[in-house]
């Protein structure tokens, strides 16, 4: 009788090339997941006056949603807006109050230790007009407005929405107004947020209450909100080759599914 060779078994041990394989296929779907949530594409676009999402055009440039969370974000680009190369902020940073606000730590030019006190966070130091040229805005974190019950809550997709400087005053007097008026924060109502015309900045973003959320679904309203409180603040990509970092520059005196 023939001697029978044992088959040969693909080693399961843990440092196997195998199991390097395999983690290597997850670690890089796991960095191709975390670069789209990166993305413009995971954000509400205003440009031009329209809303859009992930490129299509929202209809009649109006949108329920609930806002799930919001941060201060301050945000300085070293350069003129190139539209044909577009490049993130060098310099940013995320905060709840504007005292604990210092530059992301992925930020590729940095141009101070803290925003308070930082040059370009000075008014006047605009490269045009008397502004800062250091951008300060919201980043706001939202959902679909048009599923609220819990379970619809707890699957809607996260998109983002970056606040233009001429619309955050009318975002806080939105967010007072809820307060004062209806006291809930801008998580407890339904939100249609919607762009105009402006004769000084071409455009501006509104806020309007739809509705009040129903206290059946606030449960998973605010497990959506407590999930995002970190998340909100992801980083942006560095700048491209094409747009190397800018450096630190001192200003001229003190003018420097939706």
């Amino acid at each position: 009788m023939a001697k029978q060779v044992p088959a040969v078994r693909k080693s399961t041990a843990v440092g196997a090339p195998l199991n390097y394989m395999e983690r290597m296929a997850a670690l890089a779907k796991d960095a191709t997941k975390q670069e789209e949530s990166v993305s413009s594409g995971a954000f509400i676009s205003f440009k031009g006056g329209r809303l859009s999402y992930q490129g299509n055009p929202i209809k009649g440039d109006e949108l329920d949603v609930v806002v799930l969370d919001s941060v201060l974000e301050n945000c300085y680009y070293g350069g003129e807006y190139d539209p044909d190369n577009p490049q993130p902020p060098v310099c940013y940073a995320f905060g709840r109050t504007e005292e604990e606000m210092a530059p992301h730590a992925n930020s590729s030019a940095p141009q101070s230790e803290k925003c308070a006190g930082c040059p370009m966070n000075e008014f006047g130091s605009a490269e045009k007009g008397k502004g800062k040229a250091c951008k300060n805005v919201r980043r706001l974190g939202l959902i679909p407005g048009d599923n609220l019950s819990p379970e619809g809550v707890k699957t809607a997709e996260i998109a983002y929405a970056k606040l233009p400087v001429t619309s955050v005053k009318g975002w806080a007097a939105y967010v007072r107004a809820l307060s004062t008026l209806d006291k809930v924060p801008p998580l407890g109502a339904v939100t249609t947020i919607g762009v105009v015309p402006d004769d000084k900045s071409q455009f501006r973003v509104t806020f309007n209450k739809s509705a009040i959320i129903p206290e059946k679904v606030l449960g998973a309203v605010f497990a959506r909100h407590d999930s995002l409180k970190d998340e909100i603040m992801f980083p942006y990509p560095s700048p491209t080759a094409e747009e190397p970092p800018a450096k630190t520059k001192k200003p001229a005196g003190k003018r420097a599914k939706f």
